[in-house]
C-alpha cells in the first residue's frame, strides 16, 4: 500500500512535522481549524487532520490536488471496485496501446515499454469515468502518479531525466493507505493570495516556495499526465506551457506577494515555514525573502517567535552547507 509521504517531493514537511508539532506546544494555542495554504504532499494537512482539526487544502498544482482528494476528501468510494481496477492494470496488457505519452515520453523519462502502459493506463481510467465517483477516480490517478514517480529514470524530481538510457521496469499499481478522520477537509486548486480573500481559520500555515525554483518545472509530467490535456512539449527537458502554474514567491516579488497574503489573512495565528539558505553557488537556491523581511512582514500583525531546527538540505548543486542549515518557523498570533 501507498503511505501519502511515499513520493519524492522537494520540500517534504514529513520529517519536519515533529518540529511543528514541538513549536505550537511551545506557544500553546487552541485552534480547531487549519489552513494549508502551499500543502505540497499534503503530509502537515494530515497530521492536523489526524488530531482532530478541520483542515482546508490548497496547492497551485493539478497533481496536488489530484492528491489531497485521493487522500482526503470527505466521499465515501467503494474499495472493492479500487482494488479491481488496480489487479486489471497489474495483471492484464489488453487495455495497452500506443498513445499520446508514449509518443512524447519514451527514452528519456521512461522505457517505451513504461511508458505506452502509464499513458494507456490514463486512457482507460478517462474512459471508464462514468462507472468511478470522483474521489475513485482521483485514488486510482494518484495510484498510477506515484508508481510513475518510483520507475521514472530521474534523480526524484523532473527538471531533467538522467542520460543513461531508461530501462523496462514492473509497473505495479497499489491501494492507498488512506485513513478515517474525525474531521473534514475542504480542497483547493488556486493561487494561495487569491483564496486567503475568501477563507478564514484559526490557524493559518504557510510553507511557500523559498527560492527561485519553481515546483511546475519539477514535476511538470506528473501535472500532464494528471490533467491529460495531451499538450505540446518542447526543449530538451520535454515541459509543455506552464506559466499558470508559476508561483510568484519564486520571482522577485515574493516579498510583496507574502505581505499581501499576510494583510489579506482572517485567522488567529500564523505558522510560518522557511530556512536559511541565503548563501548559495547557485543564484536559484538562494531564498527570495530575508529573515529581517520575514520578521518585518509578520511583525506588522502581530509579535513574532522564531524557532530553529538542524535540517539536512536537499541539494542538487555544489554547495556544502555543513552544519549550519537550519529550517525555520515564525509563529505570530494576530
Amino acid at each position: 500500500m501507498y503511505q501519502i509521504q511515499n513520493r519524492r517531493y522537494i520540500g517534504n514537511k514529513f520529517k519536519l512535522l515533529d518540529f511543528i508539532s514541538n513549536t505550537l506546544l511551545q506557544v500553546g494555542i487552541e485552534f480547531n481549524s487549519v489552513c494549508d495554504a502551499f500543502a505540497g504532499t499534503g503530509v502537515v494537512g494530515n497530521y492536523f487532520l489526524e488530531q482532530g482539526k478541520n483542515v482546508i487544502f490548497n496547492d497551485i498544482l493539478f497533481s496536488n490536488f489530484v492528491f489531497y482528494n485521493a487522500w482526503f476528501s470527505n466521499e465515501k468510494y467503494n474499495e472493492n471496485k479500487i482494488k479491481k481496477y488496480i489487479d486489471y492494470y497489474n495483471n492484464s496488457k489488453d487495455y495497452i496501446t500506443d498513445n499520446y505519452f508514449n509518443k512524447t515520453f519514451s527514452d528519456t523519462y521512461f522505457s517505451n515499454n513504461n511508458a505506452k502502459q502509464i499513458g494507456s493506463i490514463r486512457i482507460h481510467l478517462e474512459k471508464n469515468k462514468k462507472d468511478l465517483t470522483e474521489r475513485e477516480f482521483y485514488i486510482l490517478l494518484t495510484s498510477l502518479l506515484y508508481t510513475t514517480d518510483r520507475i521514472a529514470n530521474t534523480v526524484g524530481h523532473f527538471e531533467a531525466f538522467l542520460a543513461k538510457q531508461p530501462q523496462d521496469k514492473k509497473i505495479v499499481l497499489k491501494m492507498l493507505d488512506i485513513k478515517k478522520y474525525p474531521s473534514k477537509s475542504i480542497i483547493y486548486n488556486q493561487d494561495s493570495n487569491e483564496l486567503i480573500k475568501k477563507i478564514k481559520c484559526d490557524l493559518l500555515y504557510l510553507d511557500p516556495p523559498y527560492n527561485a525554483r519553481q515546483y511546475v518545472n519539477f514535476y511538470h509530467i506528473l501535472e500532464n499526465l494528471a490533467e491529460w490535456k495531451q499538450p505540446i512539449v518542447f526543449g530538451k527537458t520535454l515541459k509543455m506551457e506552464r506559466d499558470n502554474r508559476m508561483s510568484d514567491y519564486s520571482k522577485a516579488k515574493a516579498k510583496s506577494v507574502l505581505q499581501d497574503l499576510i494583510l489579506n489573512a482572517d485567522c488567529k495565528y500564523i505558522l510560518l515555514s522557511y530556512n536559511n539558505t541565503y548563501k548559495a553557488k547557485s543564484q536559484a537556491t538562494i531564498n527570495k525573502i530575508t529573515k529581517n523581511e520575514i520578521e518585518n512582514i509578520l511583525g506588522a500583525v502581530g509579535n513574532v517567535q522564531t524557532f530553529e531546527e538542524k535540517y539536512k538540505y536537499f541539494n542538487s548543486g555544489k554547495t556544502d552547507f555543513g552544519d549550519n542549515h537550519k529550517e525555520l518557523l515564525y509563529f505570530v498570533e494576530k
